[in-house]
């Protein structure tokens, strides 16, 4: 059983696991090409007669890079099978370590805003690093080098699992908030100002944000 499933409270379910991506292994993978274009050159050598000392030279080269690769590979699926990015229906858990762990986590209705850090290769090959700003003592939550970093993110913010779950996100518990309030515990001035903030931080679309901004005017 992996940490996040030890961690769940009672009826709290994992709604999604983000996985590294395999260019996670990219110091491997090149240190495992190295070794077969290293095997090549020893064989092309003694082929074309070049003489054993550079043949056996290309040789423990290709041994020792491939041992390199065997080590880097081990050391990285370590990482991969420990290392956790998940989200509940009720927070996101982030633990990183094998014998000693780090862990973070936050409620949902704490997070303020999720970017997602792509290259050009990133883009290409589906993967990205996801930046997690958030209200709790966790701060900045940072899910690296991760498949699909934008799936993610609108697992987050919308639904994910069979069904469509949906995640109590912050635009929910926000945008009803100001609405709902009772009168007397908010004026509609101060309701327009939480609305505008909402629609800057892109947590309600501008439709929402008029509809609800006619409502608090009717209210002036």
């Amino acid at each position: 059983m992996k940490y996040a499933e030890k961690q769940l409270a009672p009826g709290e379910t994992i709604l999604y696991r983000a996985r590294y991506h395999w260019i996670f292994y990219g110091r491997a993978i090149a240190a495992l090409l190295l070794s077969i274009a290293a095997s090549g050159l020893a064989l092309g050598l003694e082929a074309r007669g070049a003489g054993r000392t550079a043949s056996n030279a290309a040789m423990y080269a290709a041994a020792a890079l491939l041992l390199l690769a065997l080590v880097l590979f081990a050391i990285r699926g370590i990482r991969a099978r420990t290392d956790e990015f998940v989200v509940t229906d009720r927070r996101i858990l982030h633990k990183i370590g094998v014998f000693a762990h780090e862990t973070r986590q936050c409620p949902l209705e704490r997070i303020q805003d999720i970017t997602v850090d792509q290259s050009f290769w990133g883009r290409l090959l589906g993967y990205g690093d996801l930046a997690i700003e958030t209200a709790s003592e966790s701060g900045q939550i940072r899910f690296p080098t991760i498949e699909h970093p934008e799936a993610l993110r609108t697992a987050i913010w919308t639904h994910v699992g069979p069904g469509g779950v949906t995640i109590p996100s912050a635009a929910s518990a926000a945008s009803a908030a100001p609405v709902a309030a009772p009168a007397g515990t908010a004026t509609a001035a101060d309701r327009l100002a939480a609305l505008n903030d909402l629609k800057n931080r892109g947590l309600i679309t501008p439709e929402e944000f008029e509809q609800k901004r006619r409502e608090a005017v009717r209210e002036l």
